[in-house]
This record gives C-alpha cells, sequence and structure tokens, in this order.
C-alpha cells in the first residue's frame, strides 16, 4: 500500500469517526449490511449445491472485501472510539493503582513517623484528592494532601504544602526547602515539569504546586505504563513525606 493509499485511508477513518447519525440512519444502515451478507451466503450455499463456481467465487469475493470493511464500520460508527473503557481505566488508576502502590509503598515503615499510614481518597470523573496519614506509636505523624489529574495521556500531580508560603512562586518552595528540593529534582529526572507560579484552590484559601507530565502514548492501555506511574509517583510522594517530618 502506498503512501496515497495510507493518506485516503487515514481520511476515510476520521471521516467515519466524525460521522453523527441519527438512529433511523444507524438502523438503515445495520439493515443494508445484514441484507448483503445475508444475500453473500445464499449466493455461497446455491453456488455449492449446484457447483457453480462462478457463484461461489462471487459470494467469497463479497464475503472477502464486504465482512471486514463492515465491521470497521460498525466500529467506528456505532461504536465511542474506545473512550468507555478509557474512562474505565482512568477510575481504576485513581481509585485502586495509586492507592494500593502508595500503601504498599509505606507498609513496611512499622517504625518512625511514617509508619501507621492510611490513604484516603475522593474521586469525581478524571480527578481525585488523596489524604496520607501516619500514626506511629510514639511521636507525631504526618500528613500529605495531593490531587490527581489524569487526563488519558497527561496528568498533573497538585501538591499542597502543609505550611502555606507567603507567595506563589512554586519553584522558591521547593528550592529553599532541603528535602522538598530533593524531591523537585528526582521528579524532573522523570519527566515531571513544575509550573513555576502556584495554583489557588477554590472556596479553601490555599496554595497547590502543579506538576505536569506527558504520559506514554498507550498509558492507560498498558498495565505495565500505570504500574510505573502508580509505583514512582508513591515515591515522590515518600519523599515528600519524610520531609515535611525532617525538616518543618
Amino acid at each position: 500500500m502506498n503512501e496515497e493509499s495510507v493518506r485516503s485511508s487515514s481520511d476515510l477513518i476520521r471521516w467515519l469517526k466524525m460521522l453523527a447519525l441519527p438512529s433511523w440512519a444507524k438502523v438503515g444502515l445495520a439493515a443494508i449490511m445484514l441484507l448483503t451478507l445475508a444475500n453473500a451466503l445464499g449466493l455461497l450455499a446455491s453456488g455449492m449445491l449446484d457447483r457453480d463456481k462462478d457463484a461461489i467465487a462471487a459470494a467469497v469475493s463479497i464475503l472477502t472485501v464486504g465482512l471486514p470493511l463492515g465491521l470497521v464500520v460498525v466500529a467506528l460508527v456505532f461504536g465511542d472510539g474506545g473512550s468507555r473503557k478509557l474512562r474505565q481505566l482512568t477510575t481504576l488508576v485513581l481509585e485502586k493503582e495509586v492507592p494500593t502502590a502508595i500503601s504498599e509503598n509505606l507498609v513496611a515503615l512499622t517504625e518512625g513517623p511514617l509508619a501507621g499510614a492510611v490513604v484516603a481518597h475522593k474521586a469525581q470523573g478524571f480527578i481525585a484528592d488523596y489524604t496520607v496519614t501516619t500514626k506511629p506509636l510514639t511521636g507525631a505523624g504526618a500528613r500529605l494532601e495531593f490531587r490527581l489529574e489524569l487526563n488519558v495521556r497527561k496528568v498533573n500531580v497538585v501538591y499542597w504544602p502543609a505550611k502555606q508560603p507567603d507567595h506563589s512562586d512554586a519553584r522558591k518552595l521547593f528550592e529553599s526547602h532541603p528535602g522538598l528540593h530533593s524531591c523537585l529534582l528526582g521528579a524532573e529526572r522523570e519527566g515531571y515539569v513544575l509550573n513555576p507560579a502556584m495554583t489557588n484552590s477554590e472556596g479553601q484559601g490555599r496554595r497547590g504546586c502543579v506538576f505536569i507530565k506527558t504520559l506514554h502514548e498507550d498509558f492507560l492501555l498498558s498495565p505495565a505504563q500505570r504500574l510505573y506511574f502508580a509505583q514512582d509517583l508513591s515515591f515522590f510522594l515518600r519523599g515528600l513525606l519524610e520531609a515535611s517530618v525532617n525538616h518543618d
């Protein structure tokens, strides 16, 4: 297949995806496809009974070309482009895989201020808010609040500092704090970009630091990519917890 044919096929697929057919048109299209398939099968059956090679060849040709094309058209016109599956996987990442990774990262800590970690979350669509609290047997614990905004292949990690700064310079906040600076360097090595301006939380009067990362093209569809993201994020959050304990 030459380059011009590939371009034409891509344009056709893009056009089909943009179709918004009414219900009567969808029913009509399905009826036509079923009628064509039935005629081809009938022609094949009669050709085999009559031992008519020409009829058999014609039926096979219709089925060979029409059946795959029909399946493609059905998937593109009647389907939702996989958006429902992507939404389900987004929920899986936010409500299960990320909390599980954080809990597993901290569960081995039975002593010290990070012991007894509990992860709570509240998700709505592609946005989830998390609170990680530790309950050590002795001494003061730690508390971390953050938000994830997952947009198929891009994620925003919003970190809400426990001690609110008197400025809106996110990089200054991290660079002036030894523990946070180390977390910043590690996050940047993993491809996160820190928005230099802190964001404001509506109705809560607090500022947050936003880390932005572009994920793999097939992030949601790849279990390995999702697992790496969740586990890597858990180490970053663990560093933020340790920084809040050791340097506040």
